[in-house]
């Protein structure tokens, strides 16, 4: 596919500032933690013929079926453990239980375009019920565009993220980030990518704030978008190993 450039990205931006994309009402009003701009942004940025998109806390799917709803080309991995609901009034699930109304919920939002030619294809939706940090992503494919959307976040979240899921980008691609409305977060994000810049260097940014943490009129907890282009990894020769007295040297 056409690699994801920042114009491309300011365009996709402005388009989803005026509630712009394939999405219809209905992917607009599910139910779920992010606002109808924010889901048209995802489902503009996705929208470039073959793209692969991960979505890392995927809660009921909102975002993540917009991602793929429209664009024919596009394939999603959505990643969530199921674990923790800000809705629920214990927020994480009882330990060696799950949070099954939220997974249910989940799989009737994706089950719902399966057997009809209504946006989605069979096959194009893989859903992997993990936490992240657990996740084989040797197993995985290389992905264009990464919505880190894990609640709640902290400083050692970025640093897995960074360490665990980068390999699994494409050399150049770009990672969402969401909660970046917070001050705490977008500076806990800010020093993440400092401490991993032996792996990737920021290409260009671009930014929603809104003016609460869940505004559903604006980005709802706010995003950063980063495009990135990963660094090649320095491989430390080993070395040469000294021969012993043992050592039997033989002459052609």
């Amino acid at each position: 596919m056409a690699k994801i450039t920042q114009p491309f990205v300011q365009a996709c931006l402005e388009m989803s500032d005026n509630e712009h994309a394939k999405i219809t009402e209905f992917e607009k009003d599910l139910f779920g933690l992010s606002s109808i701009r924010l889901r048209c942004f995802i489902n503009n940025i996705c929208s470039k013929d073959n793209t692969n998109y991960l979505e890392i806390g995927t809660y009921k799917g909102a975002t993540l079926v917009s991602s793929i709803f429209g664009n024919e080309k596009t394939k999603a991995v959505g990643v969530e453990h199921f674990l923790y609901d800000e809705r629920e009034p214990k927020r994480w699930a009882p330990e060696g239980f799950i949070w099954d109304n939220m997974k249910s919920q989940l799989e009737t939002n994706i089950s719902r375009y399966v057997d009809n030619d209504d946006g989605l294809v069979h096959g194009k939706i893989t859903m992997v019920h993990q936490d992240f940090t657990e996740v084989d992503w040797s197993k995985q494919p290389k992905f264009d565009v990464c919505f880190f959307d894990v609640t709640p976040v902290n400083a050692a979240l970025y640093d897995a993220f960074l360490t665990k899921v980068l390999p699994s980008m494409l050399p150049e691609s770009v990672l969402i980030f969401s909660n970046f409305s917070n001050v705490e977060h977008s500076e806990d994000l800010d020093k993440a990518l400092l401490r991993h810049e032996d792996k990737l260097s920021i290409e260009w940014k671009e930014q929603r704030i809104s003016s609460a943490l869940s505004d559903s009129t604006a980005y709802y907890s706010g995003i950063a978008v980063f495009g990135i282009k990963k660094k090649a990894v320095k491989v430390t020769p080993k070395p040469t190993p000294t021969p012993t007295a043992n050592t039997q040297v033989k002459n052609g």
